[in-house]
Parts: C-alpha cells; sequence; structure tokens
C-alpha cells in the first residue's frame, strides 16, 4: 500500500496506448487449498557481545532508549530500508533497502544467512516469504523479481519485467505472484517456472497498489485515476468495477493507493491521494458509502490517509485509516463498519504510514520512528516502542504474535518483544 509518506517509486513513464483490459488465457495454475503452518516461537533474548548488530553506533545513539531486542545493520549506512518480513515459522526475517540489497537473516543470533549483493539494480520494494517458508521472494523497483530457496540459499528462479512495477503479492496459498506495473499491466508469475501471464492489460493508468483476496481466487487493483477493478484470477475476466467519480459521492476522485478486503471476501474499504475512504461490495462495485472525505474538510485538508485495514477480529466489525498530517503528527480513525460510524480517533506524535491489526489492537509505525500499540475498542494507547533514529517504513508481526519487525530510514531494521501486550 503505497501513500504519500513512504518509500518513493520509480518516475511515471507514458504507456503505449493498449487496446482491451484482459488478456483470455488459462490459468496459470490451478488455486490449492491452504497449507496450515505451525508457528514456532523464538527466542527474544538479546546477545550484547555481537556488536555487528547490537551495540551502538554513536554517542548520540547512547542517549537515547532501545527498546528491540535485536537490531539489524548490515544495510548500508546512509541507505533508507523499505521493506521487512518474518517467515510463518518465526524464525528468519527478510529485509530490503535502497542499496539494491536484501538480507536474509536469523530472529535468534543476528546472523546474516543470505545477502543478494549484485543481484538487483534497482531499490528492493518487496522482499516476503511464500506460504509454505520454502522461499523468499525479492523484487526491484525496475521489475526485477527473484526466488531464492531459503534451505540452500540458492536463486532457483529470476525473470525481468518490461516495466517499472509498483506492488508485489504472494499468492496466500500459491506459489504465485502477482505484480503491478506504472504503464498499468498486472502480471501473474509462476514462480520457479518461466511462465508470466498479463492478466490486466495496461491502458496507461498507473496500478497504484493491488490484493489478492482472502479466498484467493480474486485480485482488486487501485488505479491513478480512482478505478477500482476485481478481477477473477482463472478466467481472467473483471468481475465488478467500481470508476471514478469527480462529485467524490460516488467513488473515488484521484489515484486509489490503499486497499484492503473484509475477511469474509464481501467488503472491500479503499483511501484515495486526495483522503477519500469508500466502502464497496466486491461482487458488484457499488459503494455502500463515503466514510470520509478529509479534502472536502477544511479544518483537516492537510491530514493524508495513508493505510487502510479490516479488523480481522469477527467480534468487533470495524476498519481503521491511518493518517499523517506532518512529521510530527499523526491521527488513526477507528470506524464501525456495520453502522458506518466513527467509533474512536486517536492520535500519535508521528505519522502513521502503515498499521497491523493484532485482535482488536493496532501496531503502527509511526515517522517519528515510534512502534506504537493501540487498543481499538477502549480508543487509547497501550504502549510505545523506541529504537529507531528516524522514520519508520515497514511493519510486520509474527505469526505467534510475540514479535514485531519494523525498518527504518536510519538504515536499521529492529526486532520488538511484543508478547507482553499481546
Amino acid at each position: 500500500m503505497q501513500g504519500r509518506h513512504t518509500p518513493p517509486l520509480s518516475p511515471d513513464v507514458k504507456a503505449p496506448d493498449m487496446d482491451g483490459m484482459i488478456i483470455e488465457d488459462d490459468m496459470v495454475e490451478e488455486i490449492i487449498e491452504p497449507d496450515d503452518s505451525i508457528f514456532e516461537s523464538a527466542s527474544s533474548s538479546s546477545d550484547d557481545e555481537d556488536e555487528n548488530w547490537m551495540s551502538e553506533s554513536s554517542s548520540t545513539e547512547n542517549l537515547s532508549q532501545e527498546d528491540a531486542v535485536r537490531v539489524y545493520r548490515n544495510h548500508a549506512s546512509g541507505h533508507s530500508v523499505f521493506c521487512g518480513s518474518l517467515s510463518k515459522n518465526g524464525e528468519l526475517a527478510v529485509t530490503g533497502d535502497e542499496n539494491d540489497k536484501a538480507y536474509l537473516w536469523d530472529i535468534n543470533t543476528g546472523e546474516s544467512i543470505l545477502c543478494t549483493e549484485g543481484s538487483h539494480d534497482d531499490s528492493i520494494i518487496f522482499a516476503d516469504f511464500n506460504y509454505s517458508d520454502k522461499y523468499v521472494a525479492t523484487a526491484d523497483m525496475s521489475g526485477g523479481i527473484k526466488l531464492w530457496r531459503i534451505s540452500d540459499r540458492t536463486c532457483v528462479w529470476e525473470t525481468s519485467l518490461a516495466n517499472d512495477i509498483t506492488w508485489v503479492k504472494w499468492h496466500p496459498f500459491s506459489d504465485i505472484l502477482v505484480a503491478g506495473a506504472i504503464t498499468g499491466e498486472v502480471y501473474m508469475l509462476k514462480a520457479r517456472k518461466d511462465d508470466c501471464k498479463v492478466f490486466a492489460q495496461g491502458t496507461g493508468d498507473k496500478s497504484e497498489t493491488g490484493i489478492i483476496l482472502p479466498d484467493g481466487k480474486r485480485a482488486v487493483i487501485g488505479y491513478r485515476s480512482g478505478t477500482i477493478h476485481v478481477i477473477d484470477l482463472k478466467s481472467s475476466t473483471v468481475l465488478s468495477t467500481t470508476p471514478p467519480d469527480q462529485t467524490r459521492v460516488r467513488g473515488h476522485a484521484s489515484a486509489v493507493i490503499a486497499l484492503d478486503c473484509h475477511m469474509e471476501n464481501n467488503l472491500l474499504i479503499s483511501v484515495s491521494v486526495e483522503s477519500q475512504t469508500i466502502l464497496s461490495t466486491l461482487h458488484n462495485g457499488k459503494v455502500i458509502c463515503v466514510l470520509q472525505d478529509l479534502n472536502g474538510n477544511e479544518t483537516e485538508k492537510n491530514n493524508n490517509v495513508e493505510t487502510v485495514a479490516f479488523c480481522k477480529d469477527p467480534t468487533f466489525p470495524t476498519a481503521a485509516t491511518g493518517t499523517v498530517v506532518n512529521d510530527e503528527c499523526g491521527k488513526i480513525y477507528i470506524w464501525d463498519t456495520s453502522k458506518q460510524t466513527l467509533r474512536h480517533v486517536m492520535e500519535q506524535e508521528g505519522g502513521v504510514v502503515k498499521f497491523v491489526w493484532v485482535r482488536t489492537m493496532l501496531f503502527t509505525a509511526g515517522l517519528d520512528g515510534k512502534l506504537r500499540c493501540f487498543d481499538a475498542k477502549a480508543g487509547q494507547c497501550l504502549r510505545t516502542f523506541s529504537g529507531h533514529r528516524a522514520a519508520i517504513y515497514d511493519l510486520c508481526i509474527s505469526s505467534d504474535e510475540k514479535k514485531a519487525l519494523t525498518v527504518s530510514d536510519d538504515s536499521t531494521a529492529r526486532i520488538f518483544d511484543i508478547s507482553s501486550i499481546c
């Protein structure tokens, strides 16, 4: 989900005129049933003797509070770390930076077990594990994608797409990658095989963001024009469209920058670059309501929505949006989706660039370098975690909800122990 205050993507290029939206090919492979893996807890103890990743590098840092149990410093100083993910078994982390490198590292020891140096030619914007933890994929802005087998740290597959990419997602239970391009194409890639399918043709309308639905059968794509498409992965057909609407009543009037789907595969929540938050139906693209339009509110005109997500707890039918007022201030809005009303507004000192739901709690990544946990039911902050010296760009919570991984503009990645809260 790409917002205005998250790491910059490649500059726009003018796309050639292309007729049609869909190539009617066969699905790249049959969607399989999910494999429920068991998450093994990892130790959260620190090792003060490992100066490479735990010792403070300056007297300034020594004066700051450090709440992290692991600090990973292998990324080159002065280069932002843009993305990070945790393996399902909780033993490994992968992080990618603007210096064209990704690192696979052991959470327990802080040891680097893989560096992709020389493999990518642009900033790494995606690094994540597949559903089975057998592979980790890395992707750069210029369209280079590589698949690494974790067992022997070997690159087993790679491709280079024709256009710069804006986002990449793993399929939830197949070895399929889906990537969106600045020229509007959406690629479906069969990992480990030379099979690349364009299931949404480019028309010059930049693919800003995309998600694969929980059922694994459909994808939702948000475009620069404000258009939203729901596409069937097997048939490559557009199932529904929410067109842009300059009146701001029945659709987005500007680029869609963040999306999320309800766990029952029926509702979609989306936000635009002009800070509209819209609730719509997936089966026909109908706008249920405009939850909020900050651009139309004079007192909120500098309040920019960056991220959005449904709560995954069925007993708490809500969604949240996170905003950046400025570098020193952000807000979290908690919405009752059944009543379409606002429950809480919570403020934090740094702008909100990403958050992750854990039951009825929200963990937020701040531009002030702080990780925070909010009780969304009570509308209050439970705890703040310090350590980073610059903006946090990505956040991941472990499957057992005991650890949080953050990556930052300060060239580091950190592991925080959140077990006392969760």
